[in-house]
């Protein structure tokens, strides 16, 4: 999928969550946590193209955004439509007067959104119409060279929540409305967990999608070449196993290679086809965990980042990272200290310089977001959380409220909301303190009385079940 573009993005906690927000008040409690069972985490990244300066860092609170190269952050919250969205991208640069260029996307899993996009640089959201209205959309790509093209998987759902047969709808218009005949149409009971154009020849689209059997799953690659008129089938299960099978990223410099994540029970891996599906070959396998993070850079050079589970039930993992200079043939570990737990990669080339930009657990690694200059072999902290300056200034009333329940829960300084730091110039918010663990407090937040009384209430409140995130090739999206 996309920009924002399903790897893990941090811990989820239990109904107890609410608690985290009484560690200004008792040290060494659990961190700030949100009513949906999350801790505050970050997303994918997205470099709009043709804007050097912009940063943008999609998160499960909304999304944080740069337009001077990461000096100044503001940010939008979620809106209705956008609600516990998990996959974000941005679609390419206007190609004519007209057309939508650096569209924003943002998929969301909540019955009353869908997909959704924004030409305001996140300020306000529409969702998309056509074929999706009323559909359950499961993930979408915009054309990287086309930003009228965008192609999205849906399904229908009937009153007893059965989910009718997944299909792939085209959009000619940004991805506003989408034409009614599909594309493709999955076998009854398939789920399309994966879509990508190939960069270097727009005609070749790829589809991942699974059968559940009664012994695993039944994964199946499909490929058009002449922009989904006709379609190859190729069943991977031979090869990669009965597991889901999502797509990482086909390469852009050759539509035929394709980079793919395998999801067995207890470990994952990476796998590749050179030849657009017909063989497959797996250079990489995460034993006892998952990949969180993949980028194939400007040089050739690609990278994985991952999680590793901690040994014993006391669950947790550590961060971990690979790297293969031979084309996805094979990897070796990347090694930083400390190891962070990379939850999207990015890359910027511009002026001959290569930027690849790295976002993190905020409260675990010290930094939501860093950048390096040498292909990770050194990185670079470059924003947290509390470095967010204020709200958008187009976003300040739809967003006012929201902003002060992430004050409440530690996320940043009464100064963000109220937007003292706007016009600041050099003046940063001051740091939450800290319990010791990396656990922000309620640093200049509310007091230990309001603290306790939304602890209370979140301990309360139906806490939704856990959803997956992250990013892939940097452009937002979950795999």
């Amino acid at each position: 999928m996309v920009v924002l573009s399903g790897l893990a993005c941090g811990a989820r906690l239990g109904a107890l969550v609410g608690l985290g927000v009484l560690s200004g008040i008792f040290p060494g409690l659990a961190r700030p946590a949100r009513a949906d069972g999350a801790l505050p985490g970050s997303l994918g990244i997205m470099l709009p193209a043709d804007k050097p300066q912009e940063i943008v860092l999609g998160t499960n609170f909304g999304l944080i955004l740069s337009d001077d190269g990461g000096a100044t952050w503001v940010w939008t919250c979620e809106q209705l439509v956008t609600s516990m969205a998990n996959i974000y991208a941005v679609g390419a640069p206007e190609a004519a007067s007209g057309s939508p260029g650096d569209r924003f996307y943002a998929l969301s899993p909540q019955p009353q959104a869908g997909l959704a996009f924004s030409d305001d640089e996140t300020c306000s959201w529409k969702l998309a119409t056509g074929a999706l209205s009323g559909e359950t959309v499961t993930d979408f790509f915009p054309d990287p060279t086309n930003p009228n093209r965008v192609l999205a998987a849906a399904a229908a759902t009937d009153d007893a929540g059965d989910v009718g047969p997944a299909s792939l709808y085209e959009s000619m218009d940004g991805g506003t409305t989408f034409g009614s005949t599909s594309l493709f149409t999955a076998p009854a009971g398939a789920a399309i967990v994966g879509i990508e154009i190939a960069r270097t020849d727009p005609k070749v689209i790829y589809l991942a999608y699974y059968l559940t059997l009664t012994t695993g799953r039944d994964p199946v690659l499909v490929r058009s070449a002449d922009g989904g008129v006709n379609w190859t089938t190729f069943d991977a299960q031979a090869a990669l196993g009965p597991n889901m099978v999502r797509i990482f990223a086909v390469d852009p410099a050759d539509p035929n290679l394709l980079y793919l994540r395998v999801i067995a029970s207890g470990a994952e891996s990476v796998a590749v086809t050179r030849d657009g599906g017909m063989t497959f070959s797996v250079p990489l396998t995460i034993a006892k965990g998952s990949a969180t993070a993949f980028a194939r850079l400007a040089s050739g050079t690609v990278l994985v980042g991952a999680r590793v589970n901690f040994t014993g039930d006391g669950g947790g993992a550590s961060g971990a990272g690979y790297r293969s200079t031979d084309g996805g043939k094979s990897f070796v570990p990347w090694t930083l200290s400390p190891q962070p737990h990379i939850v999207g990669l990015a890359e910027r080339v511009s002026g001959g310089q290569s930027t690849l930009y790295l976002s993190g657990e905020n409260y675990v690694d010290d930094w939501a977001l860093a950048s390096s200059t040498d292909e990770g072999a050194t990185v670079t902290p470059l924003m947290t959380y509390d470095k967010v300056r204020g709200i958008k200034s187009c976003a300040q009333a739809t967003c006012a409220n929201t902003c002060n329940y992430e004050e409440m829960q530690a996320v940043w300084s009464a100064n963000v909301c109220a937007g003292a730091l706007l016009d600041a110039g050099t003046v940063a918010p001051p740091p939450p303190a800290s319990s010791g663990c990396h656990c922000a407090s309620g640093g200049g937040g509310p007091g230990g009385l309001s603290l306790l009384l939304l602890a209370l209430a979140l301990v309360t409140e139906r806490v939704r079940g856990p959803r997956s995130r992250g990013t892939r090739r940097g452009a937002g999206r979950a795999f």
